[in-house]
This record gives structure tokens, C-alpha cells and sequence, in this order.
């Protein structure tokens, strides 16, 4: 049992079976959770839903729902001569997984709406598991097509952009985003494990800003991005479990290149605690920087930019952040709440980021409570 737990915190997950007669007789959960994010122009808030239900004795079937309530006062987002504006973004999502065996193969869908960009995304993914489970093979990959316009009005009103350079303007323009990403998860020892991963992406089609405008000589011109976008990233993760304090070490390392000449270099250390029964506690911090890609400058010296492009997105440009994360889980038992609420989850984290770029230090808070239940 102890080597079971070991490497089930490790890992990161809990299936069903572990934890108690309780949640080993759930055969679904739903989980409620609201984020608030704030920065210098800009607040988000984020209601989500989320369920998660099997189907037979080897289907899982997830879904979730959300709402993003932006308040911004960027005109990047819309919003004219700094006058504050709220825009909702509803997003809707299913997967299902069914294992057969060893293999394990899924697939999932969402759709997103918001007054001016529409976006719909279909992937499949595939887990082979080898070795008796100690070695995990993942394979996957998607297609999504967005939508986007430069306002929510209609008719004549309706203002225009440019799908590409030179090109005459029209009311919509398309983003099509295929991607591919391929995992190895191995198990080393009784209380480590490691794994390694490449995600893969093509983007082709409109990625500027409608609402954006960079300085370039003595004007003001609109956003002007490149229509293709090759992007990769590879990972590395190590986990490590001490049995003695019940604690999980957590180690990351990403590195990121794409064709637009942005390299990004991102660790991160996580702590994990186990707290008696009742839950666990855990500290992470991130680290992030990059290089800004190869059109984007402060001001441009003249209208035509760099070969065409211009931009004035903060997250082509070069920039470092450091994200520190308190985060706390605990059971309803602690609060000697019985039936499924006993061992329902409540869970609370709070992010500080640190951002040297003009989006200005943020704040983020997340709270939520997760429910198993039958049916």
C-alpha cells in the first residue's frame, strides 16, 4: 500500500478505488471552481463547471463549462480611449477515454464563443501502457478553426481587417491550428518518475490583434502579424516521493521555439505535502523568459515595419516572470462533514506573478470544491 500511494502521488492522480470505501463507490464527481485574475488594465473572472462520469467499467466521460468575464481598459482588448469594457466568453467542452487493455484511446471537443472570435477544436489522443504499467507511451493530436471579426456590430457598421498583408479587408478572418504532441512517462524507481514530452503546432491564417495598433514613425497603424506560425516545445519532468514525511517533489523544464524567432526557457519546482488524511498543501514557483520574436519592436521608424509586420503584443516581446503558487486541499471529513461530503475536496490557491513587462504585476485566486457522487 505504501509503495501504491508513493507512486500515486508521484504521478499526480487518484483513481477511483483509492482513498476509501466512500470514494472507491463514486462513480462520477463534479467539481465547481471560480478564478479571479488582476493585473494593471485588466480582471478576469472565471466561473467553471466540471464533471467527470464513467460509462461501462472502462469509459470515462468528462465535460466542463465556463464563463470568462473580462473587464479591461486595453485597447487591445476593444476597449476605445482607455474607457473601461466587459466582454463574456462562454466555452463548452466534452472528451470521452475508453480503455482496452494496455491501450487507452480518447478524444475530445470544445467550442468557444465571445462577441467578435468563434473557435471549434476536435482531437484525438492515445495512451499504450507497457512493462506492467511501468513504462506509458501518450500520442495525440488536434485541428482548431477560429473565427474572428473586429467587433460585435453587424451590417454597415461592421468595421474590417486585412487576413493578410496586402490583402482587401473583409468583415471575418480564419485561424486554422493543427497540432501533434507525443509523451514517454517511465517509472525509475519506487518513488520517482519521469517523463518527457514535444507538442507540435502549426498555425496558418489571421493572428493579429483587430483592436491593436503598434507606432510606427509618426503614426498609428493597425497590427500586423504573420498568417503562418510553426511552433515546439519540449518538456521534461521528474517526480519524487519521500515516504518518511509523505512529501512529493515536483520538477519541470520546458523549452519552447517556434518560426517566428521566440525561444522561451520556463522551469519550475513544485512542493507537495500530504496533511494526515484530511489533504495536502503545496508551494510552486515558475520561472519564465523569453526572447521576443524577430518583428516586434517598442516603435517602429517606419510605417512599413519590420518586412511588413508590426506589433505591439507584450507576449512577442522579450520579457522574464516569476510565478509564486500557495495552494491548499482539504477533505470534508476535516470539517466533520459525512457522506460524500466527507470526502468531497475543497481546494484554494493563490498565484502572485511578477512580470517585467507593462501588463504590470497580477494577482490570481482560485477556489473550488469537488463532489463524487453515484448514479
Amino acid at each position: 500500500m505504501r509503495l501504491q500511494l508513493a507512486l500515486i502521488l508521484a504521478i499526480g492522480i487518484v483513481p477511483a478505488g483509492i482513498g476509501g470505501p466512500e470514494l472507491a463507490a463514486a462513480d462520477g464527481s463534479v467539481s465547481f471552481r471560480g478564478v479571479y485574475y488582476k493585473e494593471r488594465a485588466t480582471r478576469v473572472m472565471q466561473p467553471m463547471l466540471d464533471g467527470v462520469f464513467e460509462v461501462g467499467a472502462r469509459g470515462l466521460l468528462s465535460t466542463h463549462f465556463l464563463v470568462d468575464a473580462i473587464t479591461s481598459a486595453s485597447a487591445s482588448a476593444g476597449a476605445a480611449d482607455a474607457v473601461a469594457f466587459t466582454e463574456n466568453r462562454y466555452e463548452v467542452g466534452s472528451g470521452y477515454t475508453h480503455q482496452f487493455g494496455d491501450l487507452k484511446l480518447g478524444g475530445d471537443a470544445k467550442f468557444s464563443t465571445e462577441s467578435d472570435y468563434k473557435s471549434l477544436y476536435a482531437g484525438v489522443r492515445g495512451e499504450l501502457e507497457l512493462g506492467q504499467k511501468n513504462t506509458v507511451l501518450g500520442l495525440g493530436g488536434g485541428i482548431g478553426r477560429d473565427s474572428i471579426s473586429a467587433g460585435s456590430g453587424g451590417g454597415l457598421a461592421q468595421p474590417t481587417i486585412a487576413c493578410e498583408l496586402g490583402q482587401t479587408e473583409q468583415a471575418n478572418c480564419n485561424l486554422t491550428t493543427l497540432s501533434v504532441y507525443g509523451s514517454v512517462t517511465q517509472i525509475v524507481s519506487r518513488a520517482a518518475v519521469v517523463s518527457v514530452s514535444i507538442d507540435v503546432a502549426r498555425l496558418s491564417g489571421y493572428q493579429s490583434n483587430p483592436y491593436r495598433s503598434a507606432i510606427a514613425g509618426d503614426e498609428l497603424v493597425a497590427e500586423r502579424h504573420p498568417t503562418l506560425r510553426n511552433r515546439q516545445a519540449y518538456a521534461a519532468l521528474f517526480r519524487y516521493f519521500i515516504d518518511s514525511t509523505e512529501t512529493t517533489l515536483i520538477g519541470s523544464y520546458r523549452y519552447y521555439r517556434d518560426t517566428w524567432k521566440v525561444h522561451g526557457h520556463t522551469p519550475e519546482l513544485r512542493v507537495i505535502q500530504q496533511i494526515a488524511d484530511i489533504g495536502d498543501a503545496a508551494f510552486r514557483y515558475r520561472y519564465h523568459t523569453q526572447d521576443g520574436s524577430f518583428f516586434f519592436r517598442e516603435r517602429y521608424d517606419a510605417v512599413d515595419g519590420v518586412m511588413g509586420f508590426v506589433s505591439d503584443d507584450v507576449k512577442l516581446s522579450t520579457m522574464t516572470t516569476h510565478t509564486i503558487e500557495a495552494k491548499l486541499g482539504i477533505l470534508g471529513s476535516a470539517f466533520e462533514l459525512e457522506g460524500k461530503w466527507g470526502v468531497a475536496r475543497f481546494e484554494g490557491v493563490l498565484q502572485y506573478v511578477v512580470q517585467y513587462n507593462r501588463f504590470g504585476n497580477a494577482i490570481v485566486a482560485h477556489v473550488g470544491v469537488t463532489v463524487p457522487f453515484d448514479y
